[in-house]
């Protein structure tokens, strides 16, 4: 008896450990670590973005506190839906041309500026080299002549101009990632296309415009577009996935997906919702889509422990 009385104790003690644990275990996921799990309703850990509108304006900055000029648009690539570069004005010693780096040669974006990432460029930085403006970097990036292809825009911007730019100014090009288009035929615009510009939806009715777009900080991926004036929403913003945008070839462009589909489409509060990543999630399957964070988690073979 005594022995039977002893082997349910054990059990006792090991189902409260148990119990136990596994609360414990929830309460200090749910304070202390950001939400992750797998499958469809997965979550970005640490998930942070702004709006484009909140980006363009900021000054860039080098280490040596040299002034590269202020970002005043972007080059959005459609085919791989990132920030491909962003374009500076009031760049010295370049005449009124703009300059246009890659979006991962900026840096510790704080509230008005950022720093300038060199990357694997050279940075010649001698002593009594007589920099102009003081400054090696803002030297390295302005000393070419007026004319050379890295200022302003070529008459058509390409994949093999993308490439150069990447390859010149020391940054690892976004698209040798796994998953991303190969620069062979990128759609790429500036943003100044994109911002106010008129959307409608696949059947022709007009969808709004669009107001803003949000960028994931981690790698410049676009993750949504924001709406304004939409059709029986006057007074509210939506955010829409980026994926569902298309160009119709002329200044007009086309969300795939309905009217009745858009009319429920939950508001979007940039006080809130910003960083919100479940809010994240459900806006991408209320649209029917994968969210892009997932991708790569569902890509990954298993681990040999989970083939067994």
């Amino acid at each position: 008896m005594n022995k039977i009385k002893k082997i349910l104790v054990a059990l006792g003690s090991v189902f409260c450990l148990v119990l136990f644990g596994s609360t414990a275990f929830s309460q200090g996921s749910s304070g202390d670590f950001p939400e992750i799990s797998v499958g469809a309703i997965s979550q970005p850990m640490g998930w942070s973005s702004y709006e484009a509108s909140w980006l363009i304006g900021h000054r860039v900055g080098t280490t040596n506190m040299g002034d590269l000029g202020q970002i005043s648009s972007l080059v959005i690539d459609k085919t791989n839906g990132r920030v491909a570069l962003v374009v500076l004005s009031d760049v010295p010693n370049i005449g009124g041309e703009v300059l246009a780096i890659p979006y991962s040669s900026i840096t510790n974006i704080g509230a008005n500026g950022c720093d300038f990432n060199p990357g694997s460029m050279e940075i010649v930085t001698g002593e009594g080299a007589g920099y102009p403006y003081g400054d090696p970097t803002v030297y390295a990036l302005t000393s070419y002549p007026s004319w050379s292809k890295f200022y302003g825009f070529p008459s058509e911007m390409d994949a093999a101009w993308l490439t150069e730019i990447y390859k010149h100014y020391g940054q690892v090009p976004y698209w040798t990632e796994e998953g991303e288009q190969s620069p062979t035929s990128l759609e790429l615009y500036d943003s100044h296309r994109l911002m106010g510009a008129e959307v409608r939806l696949s059947a022709g009715e007009a969808a709004g415009r669009i107001n803003d777009f949000v960028i994931d900080s981690s790698d410049g991926r676009i993750a949504f577009l924001v709406l304004s004036d939409v059709p029986g929403r006057p007074t509210t913003l939506v955010a829409v996935p980026f994926g569902i945008l298309s160009a119709d070839g002329g200044d007009t462009f086309v969300l795939n997906t309905s009217q009745e589909h858009l009319a429920l489409a939950r508001d979007f509060d940039e006080s809130g919702d910003l960083n919100n990543s479940r809010w994240a999630g459900d806006v991408y399957r209320y649209f029917g889509q994968q969210p892009y964070w997932t991708e790569k988690m569902e890509m990954a073979p298993p681990s040999e422990g989970m083939m067994e």
